[in-house]
């Protein structure tokens, strides 16, 4: 089950709460809601190779750019090496066919020739290069490992997954709200969440409403973002948002 679908079902089962206080949330102009990241991932893998180191741990931090995931490169480095000397010799050969046109000693249809292999070999080249940059999975993002779903030394295929990833530096708090609010509730409008689990308060702006209401609940969804981001808030934990 991904991420969204999770928060997703986990805002259903806070609905069913809301549902029994809405007439009394629309008069002290509260409501419920969860906290989402905005960066999550489930990295998979684009080769089919082993995998030879695991920089990070679950539950570590990293910064965009860090390693997360090494494979073995060893054949694809090779293949490399060996598109690199065809490109040299395809190259050598139009050089070459270029000298006899300009001394017309070959025909139109050789020097074509010669440069159409060097192009394809540039082409071979540029996925083989593609294939080697594939071998260290980097992070899109600043985060923390949320999952790990492999070993070292195992061999992974393509499009397996690997880790769950996760960003706490951009937090949004996805809330359900009367529908009766729709008359006063603005894009851009200041709100504050008071987080349950760690009773700190956060500021947040309104950055979408739902284009649809629920007609069992007479509900519709939200999301704020929040400025600042504590360290000890996490995707996950409960808020109750006053809009007042």
């Amino acid at each position: 089950m991904n991420s969204y679908l999770r928060s997703f079902l986990m805002i259903a089962l806070l609905t069913q709460g809301i549902t029994a206080r809405a007439a009394q949330d629309s008069t002290q102009d509260s409501a419920r809601g969860i906290l989402v990241a905005v960066h999550q991932a489930t990295l998979s893998s684009e080769l089919a190779a082993k995998v030879i180191a695991l920089p990070k741990q679950m539950g570590e931090s990293f910064k965009k750019g860090a390693i997360l995931v090494q494979l073995d490169c060893r054949l694809f480095n090779a293949q490399l090496k060996k598109v690199e000397a065809q490109e040299k010799v395809a190259r050598a050969k139009l050089e070459n066919a270029q000298q006899l046109n300009r001394l017309n000693s070959i025909g139109t249809l050789d020097l074509t020739i010669a440069e159409a292999d060097l192009q394809k070999v540039q082409a071979e080249r540029t996925i083989t290069q593609l294939n080697v940059s594939r071998c260290n999975i980097k992070a899109p993002f600043n985060g923390r490992v949320e999952q790990m779903d492999i070993h070292p030394f195992e061999v992974v295929q393509q499009r397996q997954a690997l880790m769950k990833i996760v960003g706490r530096e951009r937090l949004e708090a996805d809330i359900i709200v009367p529908a009766q609010w729709m008359e006063w509730l603005t894009i851009n409008k200041t709100i504050i969440l008071q987080v349950e689990e760690t009773n700190q308060s956060l500021t947040a702006v309104i950055r979408h409403i739902g284009p649809s209401v629920d007609p069992t609940s007479q509900t519709v969804q939200i999301r704020a973002t929040i400025k600042n981001v504590p360290d000890k808030v996490l995707p996950g934990m409960s808020v109750v948002a006053k809009f007042r």
